[in-house]
């Protein structure tokens, strides 16, 4: 009944992705960011998962993105187990960027206070800077799913050429490639740092609450007209950025290499950490 699910990693790209894929006709993605095989939910059941595509119509690719997948350690094997012939996407980052991504993220979730340093937060939570160690990640859904049936990308691409990287995803789900997005050129839950986390989080428990009791494509309407980001550019507050890259990309090198290696493409020189 799936035939695509969206792994990860968080703070890649992969909001934006779902966007481009929400808009294809040929594909039906409800609801983003489910977390069904990665977190306690998965005690509910497949048919608890599966009723969150039974809007789907007949004929259309049915799937889904949760970031949490490609870190978790259960989810390769439980995805198998239900869904052995569906088709992976993965999405990578820079994990240096990834990693800073993801703590201005928790910010703007209130899950910490904007004057906790990003050094402080790496600290408080181990899972920063592990999220972006790529290789084992992968391995483990190699462990069990045909390379063919999965597709590996680079965030950074989507910055030299959106409509190749969406066509490219596209082509892989075997659906009409030729096909645009009225988001393609959309940045969507970009990094930043609000005046008031309350607001943030309002706009988003309501956005959820729709999505689940069937309003997707309202949320999705609503999203078009540009007001979500409206509103949150007004609530956006002016932050000088003293992040050095270069102080955490050592934790990543060996990795790197070995990701390098694994997807044929030299990712330390790309994302300069060598």
């Amino acid at each position: 009944m799936i035939d695509f699910i969206g792994l990860g990693a968080q703070k890649s790209g992969t909001s934006w992705a779902y966007a481009c894929l929400y808009e294809h006709p040929q594909i039906c993605a409800p609801i983003k960011e489910i977390h069904f095989f990665s977190r306690p939910r998965f005690e509910k059941g497949r048919e608890w998962y599966e009723n969150h595509f039974t809007k789907c119509k007949e004929g259309k690719i049915q799937g889904e993105f949760s970031t949490s997948y490609l870190y978790s350690k259960e989810a390769s094997e439980r995805i198998y187990a239900l869904y052995p012939d569906a088709r992976l996407i993965a999405i990578l980052r820079n994990p240096a960027e990834r990693a800073y991504s993801h703590y201005r993220n928790a910010i703007k979730a209130g899950e910490i206070q904007d004057t906790v340093p990003f050094e402080e937060f790496v600290q408080l939570e181990s899972s920063v800077l592990e999220q972006g160690l790529y290789t084992q990640q992968l391995q483990r859904y190699f462990a069990h799913f045909r390379k063919e049936q999965m597709l590996v990308l680079i965030y950074e691409d989507i910055e030299k050429d959106p409509k190749a990287f969406m066509r490219g995803i596209y082509r892989f789900l075997g659906v009409d490639e030729t096909f645009i997005s009225s988001m393609l050129y959309t940045e969507v839950n970009i990094a930043r740092t609000p005046k008031d986390v309350r607001v943030d989080r309002v706009m988003h428990r309501i956005a959820e609450f729709l999505r689940k009791t069937g309003f997707d494509k309202l949320v999705h309407a609503i999203r078009k007209t540009g007001l979500p980001d409206f509103v949150r550019k007004g609530n956006t507050k002016k932050v000088s950025s003293h992040f050095n890259a270069a102080k955490i990309a050592p934790y990543f090198v060996a990795d790197v290499q070995k990701l390098s290696v694994l997807l044929d493409r030299d990712l330390s020189t790309e994302w300069n950490i060598t």
